[in-house]
């Protein structure tokens, strides 16, 4: 998941290219083997990422974490099965890493970047884990087929995109779509096809409620049914049914209100719940989601986090929610999510480096 360029470029600022391209919380900082359940942090402040293994006793730093990136990260993604770890960086690359025993992370390329010559603010790869989609500010989103053998990216097409900040991009679960957010521009709706690699404009678009009002978060349940838009000027995230074409139609009650300054999303894996980082507050807000899309707050929501929460990931147990914090205190928040209720309990801090950190965005891997 990434953050608004703008945000990305403030933390720079503050110190913390182109083509081609009951509640206790418990800390543990301990070094361990790793479970199989791992934690990567991208830190745009120092520039690295940081590394952990996720059990029921805690959290575990792997093996040589933090790794130096040497650049700021931009965004971070994984493959489904967890073999490689993609980081991408406003300084004009994409670098991937192997990810090895216990979930030490290893260069690929010998260290080089794998994509360079573009300046990509958002990643994520699709459902198959053969493609990565990167979109950068000229705007453009490029397409590359990932070796699945080696890790190693190819070039595979570009599109145009419209006016706008890209800071976000998802694919729908089925792997047909892809959804850009723009900023003021609102979002872009692409069409994808996982066999023969193919990325398309529908030229359909969908603009902010208020053209001072910027769309970041993007979220996809698992069915594909529905999509979620953070929006801030609004503070609140959209619903909306989409068609097969991938057009979106707004669905009643939404938009759903939520905490100040709402910039990510994440249905849960089940499609019970929907969560949101409000980076301006210091609060995650929790919904149920039901099978006609409606969103009803959780009880206890929201629910408070560390400074300037810009990342949300799920683990692959499915049990826990993760936090990265851009303004720390903590860096890494993990919260246990209640079965049957949605709700979240305080579990495992973290510190993901020398703070600051800038932790700016987070992914589980297996």
């Amino acid at each position: 998941m990434s953050v608004p360029v703008l945000l990305v470029i403030a933390l720079l600022l503050a110190g913390c290219g182109k083509f081609f391209v009951s509640t206790t919380t418990t800390t543990t900082t301990t070094t361990g083997s790793g479970t199989g359940n791992y934690i990567y942090v991208a830190n745009a402040t120092t520039g690295t990422v940081a590394g952990f293994s996720l059990s029921t006793s805690g959290l575990a730093v792997t093996s040589g974490s933090a790794y130096s990136l040497g650049v700021a990260p931009s965004s971070i993604a994984t493959t489904p099965n967890g073999a490689f770890t993609y980081v991408a960086s406003l300084a004009g690359a994409v670098y991937g890493y192997s990810v090895g025993t216990g979930g030490a992370l290893t260069l690929l390329n010998g260290g080089s970047a794998v994509i360079s010559e573009i300046s990509p603010n958002a990643i994520a790869v699709d459902a198959t884990g053969k493609w990565l989609v990167a979109v950068d500010l000229t705007p453009t989103a490029y397409l590359f087929q990932i070796n699945t053998s080696t890790g190693l990216l190819t070039q595979a097409g570009s599109i145009p995109l419209d006016a706008g900040t890209p800071n976000a991009i998802t694919f729908t679960p089925a792997d047909t779509l892809a959804y850009v957010s723009l900023g003021t521009g609102g979002v872009d709706i692409l069409t994808f096809n996982s066999t023969s690699g193919s990325l398309g404009k529908t030229n359909l678009i969908l603009s902010p409620k208020s053209t001072n009002n910027a769309d970041y978060g993007l979220a996809v349940d698992p069915e594909s049914k529905y999509l979620f838009v953070t929006e801030t000027g609004l503070n609140a995230v959209r619903a909306f049914s989409i068609a097969s074409t991938g057009g979106l139609s707004e669905l009643s009650g939404s938009p759903y209100a939520t905490g100040l300054g709402p910039v990510a999303v994440l249905v849960d894996s089940t499609g019970s719940y929907v969560y949101v980082a409000n980076r301006t507050d210091g609060t995650i807000s929790a919904f149920t989601l039901s099978t006609a899309g409606a969103l009803t707050k959780v009880s206890g929501s929201p629910f408070t986090t560390g400074t300037e929460p810009s990342g949300l990931a799920e683990d692959t147990t499915d049990a826990y929610l993760e936090v990265a914090n851009a303004g720390g205190s903590p860096d890494l928040q993990v919260f246990s999510i209640g079965s049957g209720t949605g709700v979240l309990t305080s579990f495992a801090t973290a510190t993901t480096g020398t703070d600051p950190t800038g932790a700016l965005a987070v992914v589980s891997a297996k």
